[in-house]
């Protein structure tokens, strides 16, 4: 499969299938076409159902969900293979990881070291996957959300009186700034 006529993906992954950017933005691709989707997620993740059953209602043409254990860096060439298996993937989102409380981790080298390996080890891993896939196939694309606004990077905190970016005011963020989704492109 490739992207339609129209530059429409027709298979998109997510990996992190129950991230609501990364469900936003597999939203924001299905109101233009339908598209089958592979969500990636935890094992046991109770939202699952959910989110396979948001986005069938959203207009998916299916939705398939695998496993996917962030972590796991050894599992993850079979977990992009099975991604891969039904076709395939125009577009690829990679939407997990962790939010720490910064005070928090520069005082705890368990959770440092925890949210390093998921939000930089783990995104480097699956990047370099599904770049020799992508190459492979001859065409797709590849994109990130940052972990520093988890819960609005997608629209991007904005004060109520200004059309400009402002400094976050909402406890994801605490006094960072909002930053724009880092995306990569591959195609041939």
């Amino acid at each position: 499969m490739v992207f339609d006529a129209t530059g429409n993906p027709q298979t998109i992954l997510l990996l992190g299938g129950t991230s609501e950017i990364g469900l936003a933005i597999c939203e924001r691709y299905l109101r233009n076409a339908p598209a089958r989707v592979v969500l990636a997620c935890m094992p046991g993740d109770p939202l699952r159902d959910t989110a396979k059953a948001q986005l069938t209602q959203s207009g998916a043409k299916s939705v398939e969900v695998i496993d996917f254990d962030a972590v796991d860096t050894g599992s993850h060439p079979t977990v992009i293979d099975e991604a891969f298996a039904g076709g395939d993937v125009d577009v690829a989102i990679v939407a997990f990881g962790l939010l720490g409380d910064a005070e928090e981790l520069w005082q705890n080298q368990r959770k440092a070291v925890q949210i390093a390996e998921i939000n930089y080890t783990a995104a480097v891993s699956v990047g370099v996957l599904l770049g020799d896939k992508m190459r492979a196939q001859g065409f797709g694309q590849s994109s990130a959300t940052p972990r520093n606004c988890g819960r609005t990077s997608a629209r991007r905190c904005r004060s109520p009186r200004s059309t400009t970016p402002q400094r976050c005011r909402s406890e994801c963020c605490s006094a960072r700034r909002c930053a724009p989704r880092a995306s990569v492109r591959s195609s041939r």
